[in-house]
């Protein structure tokens, strides 16, 4: 008589456990949806289809992640590096890649764009970010290529072939002596906050040796004015989360607040009010920290994400010591500016920020409206990438 308990039946019982325990996981959020629609019906309503594509998605989205975990867990035991379209670099950190692209169509946008804004008596200045890799020491694995900062170099020869001002941080970081790398996430493509703190510093002083009048008050932009609080091992980038925690780890997160007095205004798309009070009250979501690291990322502590804001210093009608220069931004952005903005809020009178991912209103009619003192765009060298075309589209 065959024993039933062999070592191969044995496997093989528990494969088919671990099967039907992941189909039924898997197809668990089908189940609840149906039965929430079931419910729905029973009740004598109609079904709200929008609400149950959104009751789905939630429960999907709960029950991939600890397979997302588990994946990235077994993938980094077996020293993989290429993960999700995710990479480890050879200091830990974690990027993706992008390729070679033509920028001759968005650099002739923006020279458009910055055309029309200064035929209008309104200066104009593109700032380049830095990008999440050296150009002179990349860290890839072999064989990778990337080409974020060669799209970065050729873009801005031709911008500066048509006459425009820019600022490229990424020369500013060199002349600095930066240490690139210890200045982003491990697990995040952006730049940490003390970073953007630095690029706002490197901003005023170009504004300031471009028109004395952008000069603000040299507190602000001294780093020993503010208080850094750091908290550990709180922060899954979105490279992180395409990996699972046990891949990627966690990063700490600053809160770096003034230690002198400020007073603002802030409208914004995800208010939907005004806020009043410090630049902590008005630009800081620290409920953030206590948010599902997969649902909501810990980088839009600074000015609550990519939403349409207006930011109004009110520190000289509050007769405070530090009032800035009384100047207006419009600050066309996208998510590096994110902790650039409320040092730039301090120094300036208004900053009106405009995403062009998201907003409705057409940009030429908000700058006919509103005439700031200067228009500055603020992107990072990804958001060349082909499937970012509509950030160029300046004047649609």
């Amino acid at each position: 008589m065959k024993r039933f308990f062999s070592i191969r039946n044995l496997c093989t019982l528990l494969f088919l456990l671990a099967l039907a325990f992941f189909l039924a996981v898997g197809l668990w959020p089908f189940g609840s949806t149906a039965l929430r629609g079931a419910r729905m019906l029973a009740e004598g309503g109609a079904l709200d289809t929008k609400s149950l594509e959104s009751y789905f998605n939630d429960r999907l989205s709960e029950h991939l992640h600890p397979f997302i975990t588990l994946n990235g867990g077994v993938e980094r035991v077996f020293g993989k590096r290429a993960v999700n379209e995710r990479y480890r670099l050879d200091n830990g950190k974690l990027t993706y890649v992008i390729p070679e692209l033509d920028m001759n169509k968005i650099a002739a946008r923006t020279v458009d764009f910055a055309h029309y804004v200064e035929e209008r008596g309104i200066p104009f200045v593109y700032v380049n970010a830095l990008f999440y890799l050296d150009e002179d020491d990349k860290q890839l694995p072999p064989s990778i290529e990337d080409y974020g900062n060669e799209n970065a170099d050729r873009f801005l020869a031709l911008l500066n072939e048509a006459g425009l001002r820019t600022l490229d941080l990424r020369e500013r970081e060199k002349a600095a002596g930066v240490d690139h790398y210890s200045n982003f996430f491990n697990t995040d493509h952006h730049w940490t906050p003390e970073m953007g703190f630095w690029a706002f510093t490197e901003i005023q002083a170009y504004l300031s040796g471009l028109d004395p009048s952008w000069t603000a008050e040299p507190e602000i932009s001294d780093f020993n004015s503010y208080g850094v609080e750091v908290r550990e091992n709180c922060f899954l980038g979105s490279n992180g989360r395409r990996v699972g925690v046990w891949y990627a780890g966690k990063d700490d997160f600053s809160v770096i607040t003034p230690n002198f007095d400020t007073a603002l205004e802030v409208w914004s798309s995800r208010d939907g009010c005004a806020r009043r009070g410090t630049l902590a009250d008005c630009l800081f979501y620290p409920e953030l920290f206590d948010a599902d690291p997969y649902e909501a990322s810990l980088y839009d502590f600074y000015c609550g994400g990519d939403e349409w804001m207006d930011i109004r210093n009110l520190a000289a009608e509050k007769g405070l010591t530090y009032c800035g220069n009384g100047k207006r931004i419009l600050l066309v952005k996208d998510s590096a500016s994110l902790v650039v903005i409320p040092w730039l809020s301090l120094a300036c009178g208004e900053i009106r920020t405009y995403d062009l991912r998201f907003e409705d209103e057409r940009l030429p009619d908000l700058i006919a409206s509103w005439q700031p003192d200067l228009v500055m765009v603020l992107y990072n060298p990804g958001a060349l990438e082909d499937n970012n075309w509509n950030m160029f589209q300046f004047l649609r």
